[in-house]
């Protein structure tokens, strides 16, 4: 026997509602992908490209419990 159930987590993908917070002073995306420095030039190329043709995305998992995405919820 299988028992599902539901997911103690949302995934959140760029667009969503709940992808970016606000504070006073500045609005940020929940997720993000970071290139360090020392990354090769050949292989930033090719994450850039990734990026643009949307091959590779910035998501975030948070709780389903998360007050931010309850207030989204609620204003719908």
């Amino acid at each position: 026997m299988i028992t599902v159930g539901l997911s103690p987590w949302v995934t959140l993908r760029k667009g969503d509602p709940s992808f970016q917070l606000q504070g006073d002073f500045a609005v940020t995306n929940r997720a993000g992908i970071l290139i360090t420095p020392d990354c090769p030039g050949e292989h930033k190329w090719i994450i850039q490209q990734c990026l643009e043709h949307g091959w590779i995305e910035a998501v975030a998992a948070v709780p389903r419990t998360d007050p931010t995405l309850m207030w989204e919820i609620l204003k719908q």
